[in-house]
Parts: C-alpha cells; structure tokens; sequence
C-alpha cells in the first residue's frame, strides 16, 4: 500500500501514516560495497544444508564439500517482467548465476548474482523434541491460535495446522537460525508492476522534500543514499520511527519513467536488534483495542524468534510430513 501511495501521491501527505509494523532494521545506514571489512579466515567446512519450501514442503539440498557447493550450480531466474539490477550490469528474462560458499561451520556467503554478495552468520539450534509446526510456523501459530484457519484450511500451513496428531522433531534435528547479516555488495530488484509511467526528474523535483518535510511532522526519520548504476539512476528512500525501519523503497529512473523496486542486502542486520526493536513496538500496541495490528505484530516477532533459514537433513525429511 505505501509502494502505491509513493507512485499515485507522488510521495505527498500522508504516505506513512498507514504503516504498522513491517521490516526492521538493526541495520547500518550505508552501503558495503567499498568496505575494509577483512575478510573471514577460511575453513574447510563439509555439511548438508536444506532449504525447504513453506508452501511445497519440498527441500532444496546445499551440499557443501571442502567449503565449496559439490556437483550443482544454482541460479535466480528471472522472467520478461523482472529485472536484476547491480552496480555492473541489468539482468532479465534469463537465469542469473548465484554461489555460495562456507567459511566456518555457522558463517556462509551468498551471491545472488555477479559481483553482488553478502556473508550469514548462523546459530546451530537443536530443536529434537520441538513441534514441526511450531517452529516451522512460528507466525502462523499466533495468527492461528488466535483466530483459526479461516481462509487457509486447503493450504498447506492450514492442513498442518489442524493435524489431529502433532509432530515432533526426532533426535538429531537441528535447523540454523540467522544471527548477522554483513552485507558487501547490494542490488536492486525491480518488475514491470513497479513501471508507473511517471518522470523519473518530475517526480523527484517536485515530490521529494513535501515527503521529507510530512515524515518530519510524523516525529519520523528519514534516510536516502543514491547512486548510478549501468547508466540508471537510484534513491533508496528509508523511513524510520523510535523503533527501527518501517517502511523503505527504491525509485529507479529506468529509461526516464519513475519505477518503484527493492533494495536487497544494502546493510548490515543483526537479529538481536530487530527483535528488540519489534517487542519494543509490540508494547505500544493494545490487542484489545487494537487486535489486528497487535496479533500481526506478536507474529512478526515470534518468526525473528523462532524461525529458522535452513535444516539438516532429519529435520527437513521431517517437516515434508506435515
């Protein structure tokens, strides 16, 4: 809604005044992409890591040997209507190639795309003896409790959710939670649904301090960093309030038309702060006047609490049998 309100207001009055309690930051407010940050002593690290999929249940195996992925390439694919935009180059209707490497047992770095890059530091969790769908659904669970399944029970989280039998994690079932993400080298992601048909130039000139002056009268924060990549302009456009980041865009001048899109991996994160940061905001809220906003919220937390990226290999066979 606020994407919609940037495009049909021109960044005007009131843009943020809808927001609740979306993404955080815990995050610095400059791009990595020329950091002097030493790179992370490499190990030589061999496991199996499996990514599953909420919907499908299915799991995508990551096996790391010697540190490096063994027998499989990966890719981000991209239809005609989605872009990839890097410092080096614009991508589209094609498969971008991505890697990925282990530097210790609990540090991993991820490439999405050509020199783009950022480094995960995980948590090891044991979680034998724990609920699939607890840990698996952490959100669902409280929006569940709270309200039911109206509107899910023929999907997949809906059917777990009313198992007549719960399931638990067998011993030897660990999943690995993200603790830090350091970012290196961002990029912008854009679709044809961000095209607005609106001057890039108009918009800026025109609309850009009457939004800075109404995220002012909200007590808010705002920050924007620009820059120029493969002959297309950017600004990345941050707002925050005592909490954290609420709401943050990028506006591409794309051949001169004004398209909205997403920032990826500009900063770095730490799940500490953000968790800190969402309770903080959860406490401002009252569920009883208030329940829609406050019971989203209490799931946004419980999913940086308890919500996990990837799975060895008892657990994910595990959770494919909700």
């Amino acid at each position: 809604m606020l994407k919609i309100k940037f495009v049909v207001l021109a960044m005007l009055p009131l843009m943020l005044s809808a927001c609740g309690g979306g993404g955080s930051s815990g995050a610095d407010s400059s791009p990595k992409g020329d950091n002097n940050t030493t790179a992370p002593i490499q190990e030589k690290v061999t496991v199996d890591l499996y990514h599953v999929d909420p919907e499908t249940l299915s799991a995508k195996k990551y096996a790391y040997v010697d540190s490096i992925l063994k027998g499989t390439q990966y890719y981000t694919p991209l239809s005609e209507d989605e872009f990839l935009l890097t410092a080096d180059q614009l991508f589209t209707n094609t498969w971008v190639y991505s890697d990925t490497k282990a530097i210790t047992s609990l540090k991993f770095y991820f490439s999405d795309a050509p020199k783009t890059g950022y480094y995960h530091t995980f948590k090891k969790i044991n979680i034998s003896g724990e609920n699939v769908f607890d840990r698996f659904y952490p959100g669902y669970k409280v929006i569940f409790d709270q309200w039911g399944t109206t509107g899910f029970e023929e999907q997949t989280v809906g059917k777990a959710y009313q198992r007549t039998v719960p399931l638990y994690f067998p011993q030897g079932s660990y999943c690995y939670q993200i603790q830090e993400e350091k970012a290196e080298k961002p990029y912008i992601t854009f679709s044809k649904e961000g095209m607005t048909g609106e001057n890039y130039a108009d918009v800026i000139t025109e609309s850009e301090q009457a939004f800075k002056n109404e995220v002012e009268k909200l007590g808010h924060t705002l920050k924007v960093d620009s820059g120029k990549w493969k002959g297309y302009s950017w600004r990345y456009y941050r707002e925050y309030d005592a909490y954290g980041m609420i709401f943050d865009l990028v506006a591409i001048n794309y051949n001169g038309e004004l398209v909205i899109g997403d920032m990826n991996h500009f900063a770095d994160t730490h799940l500490g702060n953000m968790i800190t940061e969402q309770k903080s905001r959860l406490t401002t809220l009252n569920k009883d006047m208030d329940p829609y906003n406050y019971y989203n919220q209490k799931a946004f937390v419980s999913e940086l609490e308890k919500g996990c990226s990837w799975y060895n290999d008892i657990a994910a066979q595990t959770i494919a049998k909700l």
